[in-house]
């Protein structure tokens, strides 16, 4: 398992990793979720070791990466945000070379493997240079997979890829998923929704929440969320604030004559709303319910939109 205790990383002033704590277990598939310089790549380049904690702890397996790195990073596979490659070797030259650093026993055999797992077959003699972004995502992951390590920390794995890429690289993921333990760095909530089994949400150097998916959404205190669209009316809006339940109205949209309205609330308040129409004298266009998504828990605990690619 990887543990993480009061983890703290400062550049002079700067807090960029405030006394976080967590723990992944292993076979899990976490996503770290969090706005752009909520402090996920500080935190996954401490894991990896690349930066020293300004204080806290981290243990690979029981392995404390601080005292006794080299095996601590034996047992990790890393890819980085755009990962850096020789564009001027082939894959096949690339991956021998990092099997060749590594010193790995049967690296024809291991090479072959990977080659297989990751779907790099039709580019294995071409030049890196040559290859989309797709395909560099793919020999990222390979070369973190050739000493098949037990974690692997992938920092935002599907960062400018078309749509067809993505789906192919998280379904690698998940594949790889089956063997391996995992930790996803993104900022794309239907990635994470759609790959991990547990969620980590960062914003702003601090942990702010964490579990799988249903515990989040229970954060909201909420079973659905209501879409409405009403004849415009403030007093409508006023009355459904002060329903029993209510967490939040929230106007998503106008146009000449009607408010689009989506409502937070602990309970099912449709029956107060009807009432709050009538009482009001506002015609309701439309009312429907939604399932709270992730997207709803990140909006509410940090205030911030995240991209849905």
């Amino acid at each position: 398992m990887i543990k993480v205790e009061n983890l703290t990383k400062r550049f002079g002033k700067l807090v960029a990793v405030d006394n976080i704590s967590f723990e992944i277990e292993r076979g899990e598939i976490v996503g770290f979720l969090g706005p752009n310089g909520a402090g996920k790549t500080t935190t996954l380049r401490m894991l990896t070791g690349y930066y020293e904690p300004s204080g806290g702890s981290i243990r690979i397996d029981d392995i404390d990466i601080i005292t006794d790195p080299i095996s601590a990073k034996k047992k990790i596979g890393y890819l980085p945000e755009n990962a850096p490659l020789y564009g001027d070797m082939t894959v096949e030259e690339f991956l021998t070379l990092a099997a060749d650093i590594r010193e790995l026993k049967n690296k024809r055999a291991r090479i072959k493997e990977i080659i297989n797992i990751t779907g790099l077959n039709e580019v294995y003699n071409r030049f890196i240079w040559e290859l989309s972004k797709g395909y560099h995502q793919r020999v990222g992951i390979a070369h973190a997979l050739l000493s098949d390590p037990d974690f692997l920390i992938l920092d935002e794995p599907t960062a400018g890829l078309d749509p067809n890429q993505i789906v192919e690289i998280r379904s690698l993921i998940k594949e790889l998923g089956k063997s391996k333990t995992i930790l996803l760095s993104t900022h794309i909530l239907q990635e994470a929704e759609a790959i991990a089994d547990k969620v980590i949400i960062i914003d702003k150097a601090k942990i702010i929440a964490k579990g799988n998916k249903d515990e989040l959404k229970d954060l909201l205190q909420s079973q659905n969320n209501i879409l409405i669209t009403a004849r415009k009316n403030k007093k409508f809006i006023k009355d459904i604030e002060k329903i029993d339940g209510v967490l939040e109205c929230k106007i998503e949209s106008s146009d000449k004559n009607y408010d689009h309205l989506k409502i937070y609330s602990k309970r099912d308040v449709v029956e107060d709303i009807f009432k709050s129409a009538v009482n009001t004298d506002t015609v309701l266009r439309e009312l429907s319910t939604e399932a709270v998504s992730l997207e709803d828990v990140f909006i509410k605990l940090t205030g911030k939109e995240v991209g849905n690619e």
